[in-house]
């Protein structure tokens, strides 16, 4: 029986993970080796499972760990990583695969692997420390020295077995901040207690100087805006999607051009460069270059889901075709490479394919114009192609390898059939590892884009219902409550987090704003409920899961943050349930951020777009009247939220009490026209 209780499937069954598992098992003994499991046999995370025959004596996160490290007095050894990360596999290859180091490591240390999608709070807390130490931002895998106690004494992300990239290697570190530990204890905790007061330290308070936080916002994210190439920062580039759907609103209400140039020109950048897979479609996760050019090859389902909605809207915006093609061949990527059999979506792709950081992505021109010619192109139509696609001979990532891109405005003609045939040709080669995990947040956030961008086609929101019915079904606890996620062939497991309820509640308003079905709108509310009861304190102040001290935070730097997306369901909820309670949360949440808001916006755009958009305002009508008027309320009134109702004619609401009541859509805005609503 797996952890969460259910009968595990049969052989026959079972998970790509229980497979690859079993494969792995049964490679080493082939290869002549002998994989001696260690204490994460159990578990069910692919992540972990891909360190079982390490050396290092590793443990998952839990009480057994930390039992261990103090009856024998060793600090702790935490590497935090997930299965599709291609420094985690580096890491692994040069360290923890390494006798020598793993001996070194299993002599000083107590060692813990945690993947971060199946603990995404452990993650968090220590990123977050991260930050505060070496000012910059963190990643994976993110290695953690920690006292018996759980304290970091020292902290760093990939490290090398021997020195090197400006840190120490593994085998220098491990054994000095092993015998300090073990003969000057005192020294590492102290150590540790000034790690966690810098952690703990809030950034000094700026008033907004008479600005209003929208334009103070516009006036942060120009100062480090890139105007050559789009995006912030040099390298690496990230898309950064909760910043760009801020801009995007700010551009709609204000009219700002700075907010709209930074908007517009990221976008076409992304799409135009090696962020989007130009052969199959769909966003890589960032990209390692300044120009968009050189993407890091994995395809995580959150990025996509961001950006799916993003073009979907921008469509909307500006109408440009290109943006419709990027979103329906999104969606198709999406779906082939993570989609499953009964309508969910899997996590992540690896990196690496074949051996090689993008194996199954990168072209060469000589096996393209191959190809093609087979395909009854004339070499002129090929060269035509593959030049609009910088598919070069001598290769423009790495030796004669190439990595598509759009190097014009049009494409030549028969562009899309040539890009078929690259497909097929991609199509023979090894494909990337997909991690099976089925998570709840992420499908939430892919469901609720989905059903977003069902305007531009129908399907979606019939891909998007049968999956929200397949999740809620897989991932219910059976108590009213969610869990974190589910395995094919092990069940569901984990206690759901923030994250998890957030998303889920995004997802079913974002179904119920497409279909006007009530069920969505009162599952919604039952999550938000069970949300309160598990993971508000009070004050404003949020955990991210109900066993940890741990508070949420606004951060959106590696999605959007489950805070702020909490909050933004409850001042949608409030609206809809007429729920007063929600509003005074939702009110209670934004004050409490409000210090980190006004000192950091640009850190903080889903919780600005939040408290400057977020709904306080809902348009009342029978459902067909709403369906009719869905292109007119989304052009003239974008931050007004929709309820289907048997009376006649249109109401106009805010929280606690409506003010406005017509025949027509049309007299109601005279009647509102010039009324302020107030966030």
């Amino acid at each position: 029986r797996s952890k969460s209780g259910t009968r595990a499937a049969p052989l026959g069954k079972m998970a790509n993970m229980r497979r690859y598992y079993i494969l792995l098992l049964l490679l080493s003994l082939l290869q002549g080796g002998q994989c001696v499991p260690n204490h994460l046999e159990e578990s069910a995370s692919p992540y972990l499972r891909q360190h079982l025959c390490n050396p290092v004596e590793w443990y998952p996160w839990g009480k057994e760990a930390f039992e261990k490290a103090r009856e024998t007095h060793k600090p702790i050894f935490l590497s935090i990583g997930y299965s599709t990360c291609h420094w985690c596999h580096v890491m692994a290859r040069e360290s923890f695969e390494n006798p020598n180091i793993a001996e070194l490591i299993n002599r000083w240390f107590v060692a813990i692997k945690v993947d971060r999608e199946e603990l995404p709070h452990i993650d968090r807390r220590f990123q977050r420390i991260y930050r505060a130490v070496r000012k910059r931002s963190g990643g994976w895998p993110l290695t953690v020295f920690l006292t018996e106690e759980g304290l970091p004494f020292f902290i760093a992300t990939y490290l090398p077995p021997e020195e090197g990239y400006g840190e120490k290697g593994l085998r220098d570190l491990v054994p000095y901040y092993g015998r300090l530990y073990a003969e000057h204890p005192e020294k590492a905790r102290k150590r540790a207690r000034a790690i966690m007061r810098l952690a703990k330290r809030k950034p000094p308070v700026t008033k907004s100087a008479g600005k209003a936080m929208a334009q103070r916002v516009v006036a942060r994210l120009w100062e480090r805006f890139d105007r050559r190439y789009g995006g912030w920062g040099r390298r690496p580039k990230f898309p950064q999607s909760a910043t760009l759907r801020l801009l995007a609103d700010i551009a709609r209400a204000t009219g700002d051009e700075r907010a709209k140039r930074m908007y517009r020109q990221t976008l076409k950048a992304m799409a135009d460069g090696g962020l989007y897979d130009q052969i199959d479609g769909g966003f890589f996760r960032y990209c390692a270059d300044r120009a968009w050019q050189m993407p890091h090859f994995e395809k995580m389902l959150y990025t996509n889901a961001e950006l799916l909605a993003l073009y979907a809207q921008a469509f909307r915006r500006d109408g440009i075709g290109r943006y419709k093609a990027v979103v329906n061949e999104t969606v198709q990527a999406v779906n082939r490479l993570l989609g499953t059999p009964e309508g969910l979506w899997r996590g992540a792709s690896d990196a690496e394919s074949g051996g090689r950081e993008g194996g199954y992505y990168l072209m060469r021109r000589r096996a393209c114009e191959k190809a093609l010619e087979r395909a009854g192109f004339a070499p002129k139509e090929a060269g035509a192609v593959l030049d609009f696609l910088d598919i070069k001979a001598e290769g423009n990532f790495d030796s004669e390898y190439a990595q598509p891109r759009r190097t014009g405005r049009r494409p030549p003609p028969r562009f899309e059939a040539a890009k078929a045939v690259l497909r097929r040709l991609r199509a023979g080669r090894p494909k990337p590892f997909v991690d099976g995990k089925i998570l709840t947040s992420w499908n939430g956030m892919w469901i609720a884009s989905l059903f977003n961008s069902a305007d531009l086609n129908a399907t979606f929101s019939g891909t998007a219902e049968r999956g929200y019915r397949a999740l809620v079904r897989r991932v219910s606890d059976g108590k009213g409550g969610l869990r974190h996620q589910w395995m094919p062939g092990e069940g569901a497991m984990g206690e759901g987090l923030l994250e998890d309820y957030a998303y889920l509640i995004d997802a079913a308003l974002s179904g119920y704003a497409r279909t006007f079905q009530a069920s969505y709108l009162a599952e919604a509310d039952r999550w938000a409920k069970r949300a309160l009861a598990l993971f508000y304190e009070g004050d404003g102040k949020w955990r991210m899961a109900a066993d940890t001290p741990d508070l949420a935070d606004a951060d959106d730097r590696y999605y959007t943050s489950a805070l702020s997306t909490m909050i933004g369901g409850l001042k949608r909820l409030a609206l809809l349930r007429d729920n007063l309670r929600y509003a005074r949360v939702a009110t209670e949440s934004l004050r409490a951020l409000e210090p980190l808001l006004r000192a950091e916006p640009e850190r903080y755009p889903e919780a600005i777009r939040v408290r400057l958009y977020g709904p306080a305002r809902v348009v009342k009508a029978p459902a067909d009247k709403l369906r009719r008027a869905r292109e007119a309320l989304a052009r003239r009134h974008p931050f007004w939220v929709q309820k289907a109702h048997e009376g006649e004619g249109w109401t106009l609401c805010g929280a606690g009490r409506c003010f406005a009541h017509a025949q027509t859509l049309e007299v109601l805005e005279r009647r509102v026209s010039g009324a302020k609503p107030s966030f």
